[in-house]
């Protein structure tokens, strides 16, 4: 009796010691998975291409600019100075030119005409010999029964050459067409072209005179373009 009464109170006491031991380690918590777990993937490196090289034979410097002709033609000072000479070799021309002198009429500006061994350059009506439109050259064909600079203009072809000489500057036409018109046509004629050269950019020169020969009845124009020089 008295070993039971011994071994009792102690199997209480270690009870209570287990009992104090459990409640000082926390409970287990159980996580549950979640159902669309996401597998870890490590970073990899994405390939890239390389950049693609072109081969060239340019020069890698910028060339440099070519400089810009300056114009050549001839102004009203140099006409007027009689050292601007008028070739056209078809027909044998080879003369001085003359600058038509400027009048005023009732009626506004005109320019003399006077019987003359020289072509003339009419100023103001039409462009510079070798400048953008088109320049106005007025000779006779006869005067009486002599004849004059420009009494075989009519036989003048497509192609043919106009030559002006100035100072060693040398600006060259060649014939486009050749039209007659009525005295009062001509004005008209003359602005229309002038006016589409301008708008073009062309440079042109017109010849003009009387025709038939020995008469003034009606106007013959040679149109001829810039073929060398002037630009």
């Amino acid at each position: 009796m008295r070993k039971s009464a011994i071994v009792l109170p102690l199997l209480l006491i270690l009870a209570a010691s287990l009992a104090c031991a459990r409640a000082d380690v926390p409970a287990q918590i159980s996580v549950p998975e979640s159902p669309t777990a996401t597998p870890f993937l490590p970073e990899t490196a994405v390939p890239t291409e390389a950049p693609l090289v072109v081969s060239t034979n340019e020069p890698t410097t910028e060339p440099t600019p070519t400089a810009t002709p300056v114009p050549t033609f001839f102004l009203r000072e140099e006409v007027m100075s009689g050292r601007v000479v008028l070739e056209i070799p078809e027909i044998g021309v080879e003369s001085g030119l003359r600058m038509a002198e400027e009048a005023v009429a009732p009626d506004g500006t005109t320019y003399l005409t006077k019987p003359s061994e020289h072509p003339l350059w009419v100023p103001g009506w039409g462009a510079e010999i070798g400048n953008v439109g088109v320049a106005l050259i007025y000779g006779h064909r006869q005067w009486g029964p002599v004849g004059k600079v420009f009494t075989a203009l009519n036989k003048l072809e497509p192609g043919d050459i106009i030559r002006f000489r100035y100072r060693g500057e040398v600006i060259e036409f060649a014939v486009t067409e050749t039209v007659v018109v009525e005295p009062e046509q001509l004005w008209p004629l003359f602005f229309l072209r002038d006016d589409a050269a301008l708008a073009e950019g062309k440079i042109q020169v017109a010849l003009w005179t009387c025709t038939p020969w020995g008469t003034d009845w009606q106007r013959l124009v040679v149109f001829a373009e810039l073929v060398r020089g002037g630009e």
